[in-house]
């Protein structure tokens, strides 16, 4: 049996095969984005027996791939049932934790132990800890490093929309200098926080900003971030794994 991981962000899904290998990623904006995810499954599963994890935080577009695979007759497992379920790490104590946090903290046991936090840098930013005994203690949640760009344009009269761009500089001198200092400024000030809060924990990043943030912290804690990509992916395969 072929596995395949599905991860549902907000703007794109990313599609893998087993090891992790990022297959593709698809944009929702994009008419025929289903059946071009569908494409590149059959077309990797080479006529042999598959089943799809999933994790997902825009619904609407995993019920409207669900909906496209019907007549394929495969099997599709929302796999943050099978690693709740496994007692690996207990959410117990957790209310609304979305999937793709719970996945990556799961992916992130793949590669290292608890104590850990791993920096999900998408669309927001989030911070989820999992404490030396396994117990999930939540986290925190903020606009991620391109979210902030489009706001702060977005919801002032005189800024302007600027590409992303990491930046060591404290200050800028001009309107566009200080943007990406303030804004890196922002994240380098959050995630050094919660290295000085938690001292003894690993700390793991991933997601689709994950590069630009290490650029952003590059000398700026003595402690050293990990990048980990397609962490959420390794989540869905060791999930898959616990499947009976």
């Amino acid at each position: 049996m072929i596995h395949f991981a599905l991860d549902f962000g907000n703007s794109r899904v990313k599609c893998y095969a087993q090891g992790p290998q990022l297959l593709g990623a698809f944009a929702y904006s994009t008419d025929d984005w289903d059946a071009a995810l569908i494409a590149i499954i059959e077309e990797h599963a080479l006529g042999k027996e598959y089943i799809i994890g999933i994790s997902s935080v825009n619904p609407g577009m995993d019920q409207q791939f669900n909906g496209a695979l019907e007549h394929q007759g495969c099997t599709t497992i929302r796999t943050k049932i099978l690693l709740a379920e496994s007692g690996t790490i207990d959410f117990s104590n957790i209310s609304g934790m979305g999937e793709d946090r719970m996945h990556g903290l799961f992916g992130a046991l793949q590669v290292t132990q608890s104590p850990l936090i791993t920096i999900d840098c998408g669309t927001a930013i989030t911070f989820n800890v999992v404490n030396e005994q396994g117990i999930c203690l939540g986290g925190a949640i903020m606009p991620g490093f391109t979210t902030m760009y489009s706001t702060l344009s977005s919801q002032t009269a005189g800024l302007p929309l600027l590409a992303p761009q990491p930046t060591s500089h404290l200050t800028g001198i001009s309107t566009q200098d200080a943007i990406h200092a303030g804004i890196s400024t922002a994240i380098s000030g959050a995630i050094s926080n919660y290295m000085d809060a938690f001292p003894d924990y690993e700390f793991l990043v991933l997601g689709g900003d994950a590069e630009s943030i290490m650029a952003i912290m590059e000398g700026k804690h003595q402690k050293q971030l990990r990048y980990v990509p397609d962490c959420i992916a390794r989540g869905i395969f060791a999930a898959l794994a616990l499947k009976p």
